[in-house]
């Protein structure tokens, strides 16, 4: 009865203390090692349609506006971490997991969520687009 009552006991600080080590801990990837990313080129991409790529060790994508710029934010729900998806049909971001949704520029339009994404820099060289560090919120 020890050893089951001490397994449970364990399970139990492993699920409260593993969240405060991970928060604790310097992030696995650099800044400085992944400042500025080659994400596509640009006669790939098509009006309101959008790229999803990896950013920071985190999921990003980049959109394409239907007046042919290009915006780029964080791809993962300020909520809980899920991957928003892009909806063309109303220029927002829609978080399958709990509902929430944010406009193009990252600011939050429907809850749970009550961050914005993070936006990310586009530029644009020749006919590659690059996304670097962070900008402000939106």
């Amino acid at each position: 009865m020890n050893r089951i009552l001490g397994g449970g006991v364990a399970i139990v600080a492993a699920y409260i203390l593993y969240p405060v080590i991970r928060f604790l801990s310097p992030p696995s990837v650099a800044l400085g090692e992944q400042s500025k990313v080659f994400v596509t080129d640009t006669g790939i991409m098509k009006r309101n349609t959008a790229k999803y790529f990896k950013f920071l060790d985190e999921p990003a994508v980049l959109v394409r506006l239907p007046n042919g710029t290009y915006t780029s934010l964080s791809a993962k729900c300020t909520h809980l971490g899920c991957t928003v998806q892009f909806r063309s049909d109303g220029d927002y971001f829609h978080c399958a997991c709990h509902g929430s949704e944010f406009a193009i520029t990252g600011k939050v339009m429907r809850g749970p969520a009550v961050l914005p994404l993070p936006k990310y820099q586009v530029s644009v060289s020749g006919e590659k687009i690059f996304v670097s560090v962070p900008i402000e919120p939106a």
